[in-house]
């Protein structure tokens, strides 16, 4: 990849870290289609959830509430079978098509996580775990259906932020192994953790100024143009 490619690369990160610094998701919904349509593959997906685990791992510490571990129980098992199937549409699907079913799976979790008024019964974390475990494998943007769900706990805010971290963290400890990274300098990586900070740091302060509504508002908005935009980008890349 060349040093344009690098440099697009970074600006995703780091425009990905302020839209979930400033709502507390978002960072993947962002930065996939993105990346995907800039460098296609399940290494590149690997790259989005590493940095993704970085930033849940430093919001985690950060912010203050209650970690619901109980909803693992729920979660737990149906996540794992939703990795299971991710991992198989990775050897089934090819690599050509990926940059598009990234880019229509972050439009149709930001539709999930608009639309979708999960109850909060098994039923309906079973469901949200295998289809988080499953794109969130295959495309990076597994979020909204297990934010979806939490939210319908009506738990305070920041036990709903803590919970959903941890649940990020370990969908994104468990995909990186199956994914692998790319090889790219080293140089790359501290490029994009000082990106990330950077990012994340800008998103708390504006999450300081906005209200929760405008928040929420700022993210959709920049997730679906950044998803439009790959999607258009990688339908002209396969038709050219």
């Amino acid at each position: 990849m060349d040093a344009m490619g690098f440099a697009l690369v970074e600006v995703a990160i780091f425009v990905a870290a302020i839209v979930q610094g400033s709502s507390g998701l978002g960072f993947n919904l962002v930065s996939a289609p993105v990346i995907n349509a800039i460098s296609p593959g399940p290494q590149s997906v690997g790259l989005i959830n590493l940095f993704a685990l970085l930033q849940n791992a430093w919001l985690l510490s950060r912010e203050k509430g209650r970690i619901h571990w109980e909803s693992f129980r729920v979660l737990g098992p149906s996540l794992a079978v939703g990795v299971a199937i991710g991992f198989g549409l990775l050897r089934l699907i090819p690599e050509q098509a990926m940059p598009i079913i990234v880019a229509v799976s972050s439009l149709a979790s930001l539709a999930v996580l608009i639309l979708w008024r999960a109850s909060p019964g098994s039923v309906a974390g079973g469901i949200a775990g295998v289809w988080s475990g499953t794109i969130n494998t295959y495309a990076g943007v597994g979020g909204p259906p297990v934010a979806s769900y939490l939210i319908s706990q009506g738990w305070p805010h920041g036990d709903f932020l803590r919970t959903l971290q941890i649940v990020f963290v370990g969908i994104d400890i468990v995909s990186l192994p199956i994914l692998g990274l790319p090889a790219w300098p080293w140089w790359f990586y501290a490029v994009g953790v000082a990106c990330l900070l950077l990012g994340t740091g800008v998103g708390s302060l504006l999450r300081r100024r906005l209200s929760q509504h405008q928040a929420t508002m700022l993210s959709r908005t920049v997730i679906g143009v950044a998803a439009i935009v790959s999607l258009v980008y990688s339908i002209v890349g396969l038709v050219v």
